[in-house]
């Protein structure tokens, strides 16, 4: 199950072998030829990732170990001096996710890239927004589309953490009190690549917290796309209609003919909760733990792995559906009309100068009016809008519209298409920026 972690077991080894050279416990002969033996060591495993099937070895670090001394000899019986599996497992993984996590980052990048991209397209359209799952006000399409390109982007934010907490150089911990021998940790650290080393030996062997974080990010992630899923299942929906799912991302029914099902957003919803069991699992594992190193951390790998899979799967399966989405933009302004622009009534006569709490209750006297009725705003004329308060007149007509909504909010953060205009070019040069990341 740890083969992944074969390439950061042989650069951690190489960098240990060079480190017991610099304390003089191995001769550069040794160290000449333990480095010669891992090289080819991975070399061998690039070329033949099948390598390890049918293997005897406990794990991968017996098998790169039998492997070098298999080709050089007591030098390779030299190599684990001074340094204990605890240790060797924790900077394999901790090099591991500083190496993959990257991978995820741009996989979240590449899909609020195909966000910024529906956006794009979307233009002027409007459509409602929703509070308590009841339509709240206009915003435009763009708008809902970046709203969760947000989100990803704190997940890229939160996976950096996630690489920062992993960032400590472990070797020279020992099992638990340290090593005996004059090791140079700050170099070990430089030659792997880390800014930090591990401060106290007993809570290294024991620390898995970078783990924790990981999968926090992953079922962070995981929660986000589960809501961008239930999003577009209900807005491709016969009830909502503002989006049409392509038919190379669903499937069809056993029995009804007429079915189109947005199998894969369902899938990535589902898999959601296997993230979060995944996190609390590790916690649990975690918690009643004494100090030191105990066999049960051997489960960390596991639940990391496997929330690795299930993030990156799903980020670029979501990232498929989005990009294939089509919009349908008459439905979606017809359902951003009607008795949800009662907010720009309130604002209008705040503007003629009316307290905005008696603004509302007279609004509030209109929507229940019409409601009872079955009728919107566009049925009032002005004689009916003054009924209610002499301070209406003919603009309440062009005010009370879906686009004169969505131009009337005024801070960056807003639906207002100038806002909006600037957050999706922000949005797409950090996209750009995270795609283009040689890491």
């Amino acid at each position: 199950m740890d083969k992944r972690l074969v390439e950061d077991d042989i650069a951690g080894s190489i960098a240990w072998a060079e480190a017991l050279g610099r304390a003089k416990v191995l001769s550069d002969a040794d160290v000449r030829a333990i480095v010669d033996g891992l090289e080819q060591i991975d070399g061998l495993v690039r070329a033949n990732p099948s390598i390890f099937d049918g293997a005897p070895d406990e794990d991968v670090h017996s098998f790169v170990e039998r492997e070098l001394i298999e080709r050089i000899g007591d030098a390779g019986k030299r190599l684990h001096t001074g340094r204990s599996r605890n240790e060797q497992v924790s900077v394999d993984f901790r090099l591991y996710l500083r190496r993959r996590i990257p991978v995820i980052q741009r996989a979240l990048a590449t899909l609020v890239e195909a966000l910024a991209t529906q956006a794009g397209s979307a233009g002027t359209a409007v459509m409602p927004s929703y509070t308590h799952m009841r339509r709240a006000q206009p915003v435009l399409v763009a708008h809902a589309w970046l709203s969760h390109a947000a989100a990803f982007r704190r997940d890229v934010d939160r996976f950096e953490m996630a690489r920062t907490e992993a960032d400590i150089m472990p070797l020279g911990s020992g099992a638990i009190a340290g090593t005996a021998y004059d090791i140079d940790v700050k170099f070990l650290a430089e030659r792997l690549g880390f800014t930090r080393v591990t401060a106290n030996s007993i809570d290294t062997a024991g620390d898995r917290d970078f783990v924790a974080t990981f999968l926090y990010a992953c079922s962070m992630a995981m929660v986000h796309l589960s809501r961008l899923a239930e999003d577009l299942i209900l807005f491709s929906s016969e009830e909502f209609g503002f989006l049409e799912i392509d038919d190379s991302v669903s499937t069809g029914s056993s029995l009804m003919p007429q079915k189109k099902n947005p199998d894969p957003l369902e899938l990535v919803r589902g898999k959601s909760g296997r993230s979060i069991g995944l996190l609390t699992g590790w916690l649990a594992t975690m918690k009643s733990l004494p100090l030191g190193y105990n066999k049960d951390l051997q489960e960390d790998k596991a639940s990391a792995f496997e929330a690795e899979d299930t993030v990156i799967g799903c980020v670029r399966t979501t990232a498929t559906v989005v990009r294939t989405m089509a919009l349908r933009p008459e439905i979606a302004r017809a359902a951003a009309s009607g008795l949800l622009l009662a907010t720009e009534v309130a604002d209008y006569l705040v503007g003629r100068g009316v307290p905005f709490r008696t603004a509302h209750e007279i609004t509030g006297r209109i929507v229940r009016d019409l409601y009872a009725a079955g009728k919107d705003f566009r049925s009032l004329s002005l004689a009916d809008w003054q009924k209610y308060n002499d301070q209406f007149d003919a603009s309440v007509m062009q005010a009370v519209t879906p686009d004169a909504a969505v131009a009337a909010r005024r801070t960056p953060q807003s639906t207002n298409p100038t806002a909006v205009a600037a957050a999706l070019a922000e949005c797409r040069a950090w996209a750009g920026r995270w795609l283009s990341d040689p890491r």
